[in-house]
């Protein structure tokens, strides 16, 4: 959903599992905590279980099948058990992952998607991580968060990054500016590339245009900067809009929705928005 930068350059390890089973007998999953006062990286790797990335704060994101997703507080990546990726959490950022056990869980989703972390499933894990109770009540607690768990709509969450080298070069430095404005014939010029030569690359490789592409990572990217309560004037001024309604009527095409509809539809069951939630949460 959310275009983000990679390390650079980029090292992969093959993947790892950590030793051991992540979620006890008999209980269904467990959360961590992370208070990245520093950039954090979690180099490439998988677990026995399921996992659910989710933020507490601040910028985090996750890649796995050369796509990327920036984690807002309105969702968690849900990567299933066995599936190799990385993450990192900018300086900052609380972030949390919740295992879960495949086999006491029954979930059975094969991709990565997307979770809508409303207020009532953010409090039970909450709770679960930080509250003493009888084991039958925390087994009751933790098979209500599995039931409350609902994907998202996965052709809003992700970017295919390009995996040639030079290609990648470009998408790293968009992704970490989408503000910038080179036109394609000008980072053409920086590779001794044709513009057309540079267009067929990007098609080829994540099946846009390098303008489309931008334009999806500018979205993707406004996404975690309006859910932290920025205004949309702000976060179009941000991404190179001068005209307010030009960014809106891109995010309108890219989502199908306006920004305030987009995250009305992440609306608490209290009425609250969740883009200001993460917000509150320490």
């Amino acid at each position: 959903m959310w275009g983000a930068p990679t390390l650079e350059p980029p090292v992969w390890s093959e993947p790892t599992s950590p030793p051991g089973r992540m979620v006890p007998e008999p209980w269904l999953l467990t959360s961590s905590r992370y208070d990245n006062d520093t950039p954090e990286v979690w180099d490439t790797h998988s677990h026995h279980e399921h996992e659910l990335i989710w933020s507490g704060g601040g910028v985090m994101t996750v890649e796995a099948e050369g796509q990327l997703w920036m984690v807002p507080p309105v969702l968690g990546i849900w990567i299933p058990a066995g599936v190799p990726h990385r993450v990192r959490a900018e300086s900052g950022s609380v972030s949390f992952a919740t295992c879960f056990a495949p086999e006491r869980t029954g979930i059975g989703w094969e991709g990565i998607v997307g979770i809508a972390l409303t207020s009532v499933l953010r409090e039970l894990l909450l709770y679960n991580m930080n509250e003493e109770m009888p084991a039958d009540l925390r087994l009751r607690l933790q098979r209500l968060a599995v039931d409350l768990l609902r994907p998202v709509q996965a052709a809003s969450l992700d970017i295919r990054m390009p995996a040639d080298a030079r290609l990648r070069g470009i998408a790293e430095q968009i992704v970490a500016d989408p503000a910038d404005d080179r036109t394609t014939q000008e980072w053409a010029l920086r590779l001794g590339f044709s513009a057309r030569t540079l267009t067929r690359g990007f098609l080829r490789e994540t099946g846009l245009s390098l303008t489309q592409w931008r334009i999806l990572v500018r979205i993707r990217t406004a996404l975690i900067e309006i859910a932290a309560g920025r205004p949309v004037t702000v976060v179009a001024g941000r991404l190179g809009y001068a005209n307010p309604s030009t960014f809106i009527d891109l995010f309108r095409q890219v989502t199908g929705h306006t920004p305030a509809v987009y995250f009305r539809t992440f609306s608490t069951l209290d009425g609250t928005e969740l883009g200001l939630e993460g917000r509150r949460r320490r």
